[in-house]
């Protein structure tokens, strides 16, 4: 995927979203997350249309380092085991392939938990892809040679990320625009915290 195409995604996932579980498997490192500015086309006229849930994936290579300024060991093991647990992201402090923000991100935590073959700056010079965020007090990199993004349809191409991100801007101006009328969308936690500036 291409650098815009990563950026819109950044945005789209860290304006209001979480993170939500993380898994490793053999050469595989996945991040996923909740609460996305995606229009999800699968949910019925009387549901939100924001997606709910979204991964993004590595091959090869694959690594992970979680960080944390916290006193508790096992914070990320809880978001293997409780549905409950999130971390929300750090409004648009996410970054792909942004080696600089990065090295920011890893100087910004005091423990560092080495999840899968992380090795620090040499890691990041040498990643294919990578990406990394601030979740208050824990945050992570993760990378690999390839990258994916997955979601309950499958995977989604470029050219998917970029129609629903545009398809979520317009549905975001409808649901602000029919708010409080008896043409009201079905309340969808993403837009509600998404406050529009301005009438417009």
């Amino acid at each position: 995927m291409d650098i815009d195409t990563l950026n819109i995604l950044a945005d789209a996932i860290s304006d209001v979203g979480s993170w939500h579980r993380w898994l490793i498997r053999d050469d595989m490192v996945q991040v996923q997350f909740c609460d996305i500015m995606l229009y999800d086309e699968n949910t019925s006229e009387k549901q939100p249309h924001s997606t709910d849930i979204l991964a993004v994936r590595f091959r090869g290579n694959a690594f992970a380092v979680f960080l944390d300024n916290l006193n508790d060991e096992k914070w990320y093991e809880r978001l293997l085991d409780d549905d409950s647990v999130i971390y929300p992201i750090d409004t648009y402090n996410m970054a792909f392939d942004d080696r600089k923000a990065a090295e920011r991100v890893l100087n910004d935590y005091r423990h560092r938990t080495v999840i899968k073959d992380f090795n620090g700056s040499e890691t990041l010079q040498t990643a294919g892809h990578l990406l990394c965020t601030g979740c208050d007090d824990v945050g992570f990199i993760v990378g690999g040679d390839e990258l994916e993004v997955v979601g309950k349809k499958g995977k989604y191409t470029e050219e998917e990320i970029e129609t629903a991100y545009g398809k979520w801007c317009d549905y975001w101006k409808a649901y602000w625009k029919l708010r409080g009328t008896k043409d009201a969308y079905p309340k969808d936690y993403v837009c509600e915290v998404s406050i529009p500036i301005g009438k417009e």
